[in-house]
């Protein structure tokens, strides 16, 4: 199984590595065909400047998103945890996030209230505010705040400690594992965003990676479209499959080395909240 997921990225490896000429010939492969790094110069050459700013303003994202997103999601999910005892409101504000993921009003009806009345256009805030929250990662994170032990919670409140002293110092360091779970799928999820920057982003200089790399593949698909006859006159070869390699690469490789750090996190990330035999 480990195979089966590898292999993927090991033929898009070799393919990025590859001439055009032989992949289009040959297809593609196990091992490298005519091995040459001609695709990857294609791409930094000219664009190598645009490619650091937005993997710049990716980094950006992710670590501001991340940072807000957490913070509305664990304060909610924290929230929506308590006892009616405690927070009698509790249940309606889970069944309101609930809500949500069962009824949406629209693209149109969204992207109007992000640019008319958020001013959500053209700026950074752009690209994390709307995924503030995540319903599915709240209740992730709502989950670890109940497995919390209620006597601990109790003997805290009467050693004289506040609902706020009880979220910072007991709630949110015992709900490390939830946490680091979430992080780790919020940063995947602002890593991986195309849509935000598609809908709301004009400006070069605020393009993500994502959304950087689609452009430089449209213009190359626009390019091989519209001068097919004086390419094929002149025997160049516009490198396209294996420039797709490459773009890929780029975007994959943060991902595999980010995630080996948070594995243990996510496999026990996954199973909070079950139900001990």
């Amino acid at each position: 199984m480990a195979f089966l997921c590898f292999l993927p990225l090991w033929i898009t490896f070799a393919s990025s590595i590859s001439n055009e000429t032989a992949i289009v010939k040959n297809g593609f492969s196990l091992l490298p065909q005519e091995p040459t790094l001609e695709t990857y110069r294609y791409i930094l050459k000219d664009k190598g400047t645009m490619i650091i700013r937005a993997f710049g303003v990716s980094f950006a994202v992710i670590f501001l998103g991340t940072l807000y997103s957490l913070f509305i999601m664990t304060t909610f999910a924290y929230t929506v945890a308590q006892k009616k005892e405690v927070f009698r409101f509790s249940s309606a504000l889970s069944f309101f996030a609930w809500f949500t993921t069962v009824f949406s009003g629209g693209i149109l009806p969204w992207y109007i209230l992000m640019t008319r009345y958020y001013g959500l256009q053209n700026n950074l805030f752009a690209l994390f505010v709307p995924y503030g929250m995540n319903v599915f990662y709240m209740f992730v994170l709502k989950n670890s705040f109940k497995a919390i032990p209620e006597e601990l919670i109790e003997a805290a409140r009467i050693d004289g400690a506040t609902s706020m002293k009880i979220f910072t110092s007991i709630a949110i360091p015992l709900a490390k594992v939830g946490l680091v779970t979430v992080i780790l799928f919020m940063s995947l999820q602002y890593w991986n965003d195309f849509h935000l920057s598609l809908y709301l982003i004009t400006k070069s200089d605020l393009y993500t990676v994502q959304k950087l790399l689609y452009n430089m593949m449209a213009n190359i698909s626009a390019l091989l479209s519209g001068t097919k006859s004086v390419v094929e006159a002149s025997n160049i070869t516009i490198p396209s499959n294996t420039a797709r390699m490459v773009m890929t690469m780029l975007t994959v490789l943060p991902v595999v080395a980010f995630f080996p750090f948070a594995q243990k996190y996510f496999v026990k990330g996954i199973t909070v909240g079950a139900v001990k035999g």
